[in-house]
């Protein structure tokens, strides 16, 4: 039996098709800022009011306006005054390192470290060498399986100490988990800091406080209602072709291995330059032990954060 598409079907499928392409362009270019309050499971008074900004994913050169939209972010972090700036990875889409100037506003900010992508790593060593020496010469400190203390020094005299860990990128199998088997400090909160979420697979219960990631894209182009990654995300095809594990944690916050985890959307796209329901984004962050919502289980999420509408 032969399907024939009537003239009329097919002008309406073309018209679903284009609104939808439309909407995903559009998307990809409004850049959701997320901000909350945090109360950190172990520690969580001795840096209060401490402000925390992550981004991630900004693939310069690609598709889409990762430029554009990382300049924004930047600009924004100038009136929001993090205390401290965490960068996680893929800067130039398929580490090919474009003519730019948007990372330059990184040196007018005091903390700023950073770790490496599965993107920075492309195109060999020595090209992701060069992608951290274009970031240090901007004042960014690059972690590649490097452990920093940072101290933040306050307007009434007193400070506050993180424990800022930075593994190299876990999707190309660069990571040193090692770095984690000594539990934190106790008085030091420890920030874990990688690329990829499919890291948690492989680290200590209990090794970190907080742990943020990047990579999925949250799929891109989304559409699984879960927040695990599957087949109606067009990021599962990149990580078939690649060969590569899916990570079980693709999206927003989970409590995973006795700490906090977010994986961001992040902020530029690669292959296509669309999102449908995957925003890019940027996180602040400000912690604050009021954050703690005891009507919560203490494996759920909320009850350590507190997110604003955005």
């Amino acid at each position: 039996m032969r399907l024939t598409l009537r003239p009329p079907v097919l002008a309406a499928g073309l018209v679903v098709l284009g609104s939808v392409l439309l909407a995903a362009h559009r998307e990809a270019r409004l850049l959701r800022i997320r901000e909350g309050t945090v109360a950190l499971p172990r520690a969580s008074a001795r840096v209060r009011g401490v402000r925390l900004a992550f981004l991630a994913d900004f693939h310069l050169g690609g598709p889409g306006p990762g430029e554009v939209l990382t300049a924004k972010a930047l600009a924004r972090l100038r009136t929001w005054r993090p205390d401290l700036i965490l960068l996680g990875g893929d800067y130039f889409d398929q580490g090919r390192i474009v003519p730019t100037s948007v990372f330059d506003d990184l040196s007018d900010f005091p903390r700023v470290y950073a770790v490496l992508g599965n993107h920075d790593h492309r195109r060999g060593a020595e090209n992701a060498a060069k992608i951290a020496r274009l970031l240090e010469s901007r004042g960014v400190t690059v972690l590649r399986n490097e452990r920093v203390f940072v101290t933040v020094h306050r307007e009434d005299g007193s400070e506050s100490t993180l424990e800022v860990v930075g593994l190299d990128d876990p999707y190309t199998g660069l990571d040193d988990p090692s770095l984690l088997v000594m539990p934190p400090r106790e008085d030091v909160p420890r920030v874990l800091l990688a690329h990829a979420p499919l890291l948690l697979e492989r680290v200590p219960v209990g090794c970190a406080d907080l742990a943020l990631f990047g990579h999925t894209h949250w799929g891109q182009i989304r559409l699984m209602p879960t927040s695990h990654l599957g087949p109606l995300d067009a990021a599962w095809y990149l990580d078939r072709i690649r060969k590569r594990p899916h990570s079980r944690l693709q999206r927003g916050w989970f409590w995973e291995r006795g700490m906090l985890s977010y994986v961001s959307a992040g902020i530029g796209v690669t292959q296509v330059p669309f999102r449908l329901f995957a925003p890019p984004e940027m996180l602040l962050l400000q912690f604050d032990d009021r954050a703690r919502d005891d009507s919560r289980p203490c494996d759920d999420p909320r009850h350590f954060v507190r997110m604003a509408h955005s």
